[in-house]
């Protein structure tokens, strides 16, 4: 038996089968389609899109901690590879997917919950016939750096 999330994950998957990944990333934006669950679980909302570029913003928390008492790196690394993504999708015609291939995250200094929300910009940097690549920052709302890093994707038809 299929659980109420696999449900929606089947939906959505044979619904961006259908549109283009701007036009997906667009019903994502305005909450016609529900955000994925690693964006659920981590509070991580897309907040801007358009054609080559995605905006997620995230407002890092003691659920986001590490041992250490700041956020784990994995939630920069999770929010530059979910922004990075969506940027290059953004650009994917209808039955066109991707994968990240390789990603690259630059660490510059701890968030915390004193951070308040950070925003994760990233651009296409190129989309050809089976490779893109996509550079992205992790900013507080004063333009303080937290992370940078870039992403290359294997691009491929939906089957």
């Amino acid at each position: 038996m299929r659980t109420a999330d696999e449900e929606k994950t089947g939906e959505n998957t044979e619904t961006r089968r259908s549109l283009s990944g701007l036009e997906y990333m667009r019903q994502l934006l305005t909450g016609e389609r529900e955000a994925s669950g690693m964006a659920r679980l981590l509070n991580m909302r897309l907040v801007e899109v358009e054609e080559g570029r995605a905006v997620f913003a995230v407002s890092p928390d003691e659920r986001h901690y590490n041992g250490i008492g700041i956020a784990h790196g994995g939630l920069a690394a999770t929010l530059l590879d979910s922004a990075l993504g969506c940027a290059i999708n953004t650009e994917m015609p209808a039955g066109r997917i991707f994968t990240t291939l390789e990603m690259k995250v630059n660490y510059v200094r701890p968030m915390r919950r004193e951070t308040g929300e950070v925003r994760c910009e990233a651009h296409v940097l190129h989309a050809g016939g089976r490779v893109a690549t996509a550079e992205g920052r992790i900013v507080d709302a004063a333009g303080k750096l937290y992370a940078h890093g870039t992403a290359t994707c294997m691009l491929f038809r939906a089957r």
